[in-house]
């Protein structure tokens, strides 16, 4: 870029028409159209290669257009006469394009009539030699180097009728030259080279139908040859099992040539093996209960499908399942907190009634076991006996007759063994026997 600058401002300062063409924009100014391109974020690496390569070519323009104006102005030093600074331009130029062609044949010229003693006799006597060199050239069948060394003296002697009438001459002949070498490689089945010759063929004759007609089967056989490298390559991945490999080769050579039925025919057939592939590992997941993975695999079905309700049925299906196991399980999961919480309560009533029973067989001076056991077997008849037995051994002990109470309350025993009463009177009348109080 410096040198581009360098030759933006020697070319501005030379006198000429050239200057006056409209400027060339600035770095700056051109970064900030850029990125009015619409290029957005430069995130992804395809966004960073896509703007380069818009600087890149915007860059080349640029210098496109900066060594016209300088070409421009080095020729007018030529024209002038002025041999020392048209060489010069001609040389910076080059050191910035060395392809640039009519610098070189400018240099080659200011070279060699620099210092002459008599610019424009030597110049004509220049002229005049790379006519007849050129006229050498075209005698000898060499149509190329002809073409150049006479276009050369056009170009140098732009009002020259003789160079211009053997220019004409000399470009239909160069027009059949490649047209010739275009239908050699054809024949040779070198397709590039061949589509190369005519191309250059048409860049002479742009109009010729002939060579626009050869130009588009070449093209057509050209893409017909890509998309069957490009199937032939699909294919070996397929009969690999590498079925996105395929279906990427397929979608290129059908890129290429759109309507090949073969290309169609497979890439179905690919679409559809990998569209069954993830449906099998989906619905393998959704067996085992796992729905995010199992819809992560029904998308990856999507660019395949031809059936794109059927995949979102299954996703809305593993969905809903999703959301019917949560609700169960949040359901299930309050029904085990209510069931705890009961059971907590069960246990703290069951606890609390025993501290209850306890103080009660205390205070009656029984245990528990014997305040709560139950008779067993007792029929209704022997129950009333004994508690009949029970209320006249109560009388006794209340006149202090403990024996006759004993004995009422060991028959009233007999019969209901289950009755506490009893049981807690017999062991306050042995108490009192005892001598006990």
């Amino acid at each position: 870029m410096r040198n581009l600058l360098f030759l933006f401002i020697f070319a501005a300062g030379m006198p000429c028409a050239a200057q006056e063409k409209a400027r060339v924009k600035s770095e700056e100014s051109l970064f900030l159209n850029l990125q009015k391109t619409g290029l957005g974020s430069l995130g992804e690496l395809e966004e960073k290669k896509k703007f380069l390569e818009t600087i890149r070519l915007e860059k080349a323009k640029i210098q496109e257009q900066m060594l016209g104006n300088v070409y421009e102005n080095a020729f007018e030093y030529y024209r002038q006469g002025n041999y020392e600074d048209a060489k010069d331009l001609a040389a910076k130029i080059l050191s910035i394009d060395p392809n640039y062609q009519d610098a070189q044949m400018l240099l080659e010229a200011s070279n060699q009539l620099r210092g002459s003693p008599r610019p424009g006799m030597s110049e004509k006597l220049m002229l005049e030699d790379r006519f007849k060199t050129a006229l050498s050239y075209y005698t000898e069948g060499r149509i190329v180097e002809a073409h150049t060394k006479m276009q050369e003296v056009v170009k140098l002697s732009p009002n020259n009728i003789k160079a211009k009438y053997w220019l004409a001459r000399m470009k239909d002949d160069l027009k059949e030259y490649y047209f010739q070498k275009g239908s050699e490689s054809y024949a040779a089945r070198d397709l590039k080279e061949s589509l190369d010759n005519f191309y250059n063929a048409l860049m002479i004759k742009p109009r010729d139908a002939l060579t626009i007609e050869w130009i588009t089967r070449i093209e057509d056989e050209l893409r017909q040859q890509r998309a069957n490298d490009r199937l032939k390559e699909a294919l070996e991945f397929y009969a690999q099992g590498r079925l996105n490999d395929a279906y990427e080769g397929l979608k290129r050579a059908l890129e290429i040539q759109p309507g090949d039925s073969k290309a169609n025919k497979l890439l179905a057939e690919v679409k559809l093996e990998i569209e069954n592939g993830y449906l099998a590992v989906g619905k393998k997941l959704y067996g085992a209960r796992r729905y995010p993975e199992a819809i992560g695999e029904w998308d990856k079905a999507k660019p395949y499908t031809a059936n794109m309700s059927y995949l979102q049925k299954l996703i809305t299906r593993a969905r809903e399942q999703m959301k019917l196991e949560s609700e169960d399980k949040k359901r299930r999961a309050e029904d085990s907190a209510r069931r705890a919480k009961a059971e907590e309560e069960k246990q703290a009533k069951e606890e609390e009634d025993r501290k209850k029973a306890e103080a009660e067989a205390k205070q009656k001076g029984v245990t528990v076991e014997e305040m709560t056991k139950k008779p067993q077997g007792i029929s209704e008849e022997n129950r009333l006996a004994g508690q009949q037995h029970y209320l006249e051994g109560l009388k006794f002990f209340q006149n202090s007759n403990f024996e006759k109470a004993r004995d009422e309350w060991t028959i009233a025993k007999q019969l209901d063994p289950g009755n506490a009463d009893v049981a807690l009177g017999l062991k306050r009348i042995e108490q009192i026997l005892a001598g006990g109080q």
